[in-house]
């Protein structure tokens, strides 16, 4: 594990302090919008991850798979209730690598889809604002979202392709296999566009 001298600590300090105030700033935005279910979620992950490091990362890999799940879910035609279970699922989906790491010493995907999975049948267990088939279902993804089976199982394909496509981004995947190796996982026609866009065009353009 990365050890962080004086100086770096003030710098993710520094970098914290500023997303704090970007997000009071947007909640202050949403006072008069419609103030939904899924933000409430988000707004409780950014506040969990905000006190476990590594902080930045983790707020803007969450960030990242969430927009994408949800601009993938649209193109893709669900109704504005999927789109929206879709997002939530996207905020919820690495809850666990705080708790793996601390239990197993990594957040390798089998540790933190478990752990993933319990912490979020604590977080919803008195929402009132989903049913508890959708507390079910979230649940569900948590504990599978890097299984490809389970996304066609569970119908959380925008999210399983928005996260590995983040992923390769970030280096957790290798990204000279991502045409080779990766791209016959994507499942859905939107998130194949985006994979094309980002790694197979890109590539072919600079191989020129």
């Amino acid at each position: 594990m990365m050890t962080l001298d004086e100086g770096q600590i003030l710098v993710w300090n520094k970098h914290l302090n500023d997303f704090r105030r970007i997000y009071s700033r947007l909640l202050i935005n949403h006072h008069n919008m419609d103030w939904k279910y899924k933000d409430s979620i988000a707004k409780r992950v950014i506040d969990y991850y905000a006190t476990t490091p590594p902080v930045m990362e983790q707020i803007v890999h969450t960030q990242a798979v969430a927009n994408y799940t949800r601009l993938i879910a649209t193109m893709e035609g669900l109704d504005q209730q999927q789109v929206d279970l879709q997002e939530a699922a996207a905020w919820l989906h690495d809850i666990g690598c705080p708790n793996a790491r601390i239990r197993y010493g990594n957040s390798r995907p089998m540790y933190q889809q478990s752990e993933g999975q319990k912490l979020v049948g604590e977080w919803l267990r008195d929402d009132t604002n989903l049913t508890d088939n959708e507390k079910e279902w979230l649940a569900q993804v948590v504990g599978h979202h890097h299984q490809r089976p389970a996304a066609l199982k569970w119908h959380f394909e925008p999210l399983y392709d928005a996260d590995l496509i983040v992923n390769i981004w970030e280096g957790y995947y290798a990204m000279e296999e991502a045409e080779s190796k990766y791209k016959k996982r994507i499942c859905t026609e939107s998130g194949k566009h985006f994979f094309d866009t980002f790694f197979v065009e890109n590539k072919n353009k600079n191989e020129r």
